[in-house]
């Protein structure tokens, strides 16, 4: 112990006076009475206190004079004191840290040791449905910015005694609360375990982005564009996903869970496919594919055809213009690639109230006026809403976001070096692809590797009949068989 608690309540009271700023901050409030004949002190931050709490402390305040002369804080722990959520302190640094965190300390007059009283109450929003991970079936619930809570939503979906919520503090200052969600019989102990060097060794003095700035500290700050970790806001899909030995982490005063390992085909997965039949999950997993070559390749690829009608069969000549802007084809997609994500900025930060009046004036800006004046073809607004419509099927916003980039280089490769250029565009976003890893699994798996079972049932959904039994084996996970053992099934 660097600073233990002394003896003297005074003295204590004067250094947390003077660590905490009691009497500067207005929210740390000092209750000073007495318990028997001895004075004592409750240390709590104002606002994460429960109400109920009031019952144990009149309680206490009851003892007798005399009760308390020996084993003082055993005395009261163990007898007036009846609060589910205790535990004892010796060093003032730690009860410091306890306090900031939002329980209370009760300190006593004449002993060297403090009680944490985890009387917390949190402030919390409802949980809501999220936005961008809607089903049509399934659960409305989503994470709130409450970690507790978040951690609680996966646990009712998992009653395992192998669920596992690690929880670590990062930050030097902020002391964030970061949990690591996994189950321990499944979970690749490498990984595990690097996940938890980086957050534990990490020297910063918080986390001000929350989920975000984890994120940078487990992939090392990388400048690759490529998503490595996926979010998300539903708890069924972190259930499912650390059963797949995956690992989660839940971030406090974030809405957002991380999800690793994430490869490619993990950012275009949602719950509203596997909640379909067989059949129709295949379709809208094939429609999803289709939608995704479309917002990357489509632009570019019209732009060549249209450039080169001299290749094309006498039936495909409708491609092209039948209008001339006054700027040139390839210009026409740059200015309304940039006009759509203008336009996405500009909606993000638009209240509500205004949004459709932004939509009305978005519309005519980029689509009626444009034409008139000469400024785009036709042609050219049409197969950029296409694409940038197909791009609203995939859920993963980071990967939305790659795929757009991927487009726009496509397209800059088509406008200044024609086929060949537009080729070695797409043989470099391969070799990117297959070159990166997510925490040790390929970004392009199951496809390189190839893993046959692993992607039919990421294309085609299927039922849990099925379903192969065994676990991704790129994931490296401990048990990796989904089907309970005989001998499990008799213990339980």
């Amino acid at each position: 112990m660097n600073n233990p608690i002394r003896k003297k309540l005074d003295e204590n009271l004067e250094i947390l006076k003077e660590v905490l700023g009691i009497g500067e901050s207005f929210d740390i409030i000092l209750r000073i009475f007495e318990i028997g004949d001895k004075k004592a002190a409750l240390l709590f931050i104002d606002g994460f206190i429960k109400d109920d709490l009031i019952l144990p402390i009149l309680k206490l305040m009851e003892t007798e004079r005399g009760e308390l002369s020996v084993d003082t804080i055993k005395k009261i722990c163990n007898k007036r004191l009846p609060y589910y959520e205790m535990n004892t302190v010796q060093d003032l640094d730690k009860a410091v840290q306890e306090i900031l965190a939002g329980p209370q300390l009760l300190l006593i007059d004449g002993v060297d040791e403090g009680i944490i009283i985890d009387g917390r109450t949190w402030l919390s929003r409802s949980p809501e449905e999220p936005e961008l991970e809607k089903a049509t079936r399934g659960p409305a619930d989503g994470f709130v910015e409450t970690m507790l809570f978040n951690v609680n939503a996966v646990r009712r979906r998992i009653r395992d005694v192998n669920f596992r919520a690690e929880v670590l503090q990062v930050g030097k200052r902020s002391k964030n609360d970061v949990a690591l969600v996994y189950m321990k019989d499944i979970i690749n102990p490498d990984l595990l375990q690097d996940i938890k060097s980086k957050l534990e060794s990490v020297d910063i003095d918080g986390l001000p982005l929350a989920d975000k700035t984890v994120e940078d500290i487990i992939t090392g700050g990388t400048i690759n564009p490529l998503p490595l970790v996926r979010y998300t806001e539903r708890p069924d899909n972190v259930a499912a996903h650390i059963l797949e030995g995956n690992l989660a982490i839940i971030v406090d005063n974030s809405p957002t869970a991380l999800v690793l390992p994430a490869p490619f085909i993990s950012h275009i997965q949602t719950l509203e496919i596997f909640r379909k039949g067989p059949v129709l999950g295949a379709y809208l997993s094939i429609l999803r594919l289709f939608a995704i070559l479309i917002s990357v390749f489509l632009p570019a690829v019209w732009l060549l055809l249209a450039n080169n009608k001299e290749f094309l069969p006498e039936y495909l000549h409708f491609i092209g213009v039948k209008q001339e802007g006054t700027v040139g084809l390839g210009l026409q997609f740059i200015l309304a690639s940039l006009g759509i994500d203008l336009i996405r900025m500009a909606s993000i930060q638009t209240p509500d109230t205004l949004a459709t009046s932004l939509s009305l004036v978005s519309a005519l800006l980029l689509g009626d006026f444009a034409v008139q004046v000469g400024l785009f073809s036709p042609e050219v607004i049409l197969y950029m809403a296409v694409a940038a419509l197909s791009t609203f099927s995939i859920p993963g916003y980071e990967m939305v976001m790659v795929l757009k980039m991927f487009r726009f280089i496509l397209l800059v490769a088509a406008i200044f070096a024609n086929f060949w250029g537009f080729l070695l565009a797409v043989f470099l976003i391969l070799v990117w692809l297959a070159s990166t890893k997510s925490f040790g699994v390929g970004y392009l798996w199951p496809i390189i590797p190839f893993n046959y079972q692993a992607l039919k049932s990421s294309l085609f959904n299927q039922t849990v009949l099925n379903l192969s039994h065994m676990r991704p084996a790129a994931y490296g996970t401990r048990d990796k068989d989904r089907m309970v053992k005989e001998d499990e099934r008799e213990q339980d």
